[in-house]
């Protein structure tokens, strides 16, 4: 069995929300940094020959910004108006999956 963390001290967002299917199209632009974020990653293998292995695993992902980043938002009041506002960005994703290891010695 093996584990990995690993910690983001800095993180960068830029993003753009399209709603292309409503009726009036908005253009939401988000913009964050400073924040931070984490990883974490198990695995647990199982040794079949000397050389031969195989796992299964886990990996876990988080990453985040500051309260005071900005979203700007061209056309949500009515078309050709903009206004900023200040949000929170965050992620997180995780998964499992599968590996075999060849080891040459």
């Amino acid at each position: 069995m093996s584990t990995d963390v690993a910690y983001l001290p800095w993180t960068d967002f830029r993003g753009r929300d399209h709603h292309l299917l409503r009726p009036t199209t908005t253009f939401d632009e988000q913009r964050g940094n400073g924040g931070g974020g984490v990883q974490i990653e198990g695995v647990l293998s199982y040794l079949i020959t000397k050389n031969f292995s195989v796992g299964v695993g886990g990996r876990y992902w988080a990453m985040w910004t500051k309260t005071d980043s900005q979203t700007t938002c061209t056309g949500c009041g009515g078309p050709g108006m903009t206004g900023t506002q200040f949000s929170k960005f965050s992620m997180e994703r995780w998964g499992t999956f599968f590996q075999a290891s060849y080891r040459l010695d």
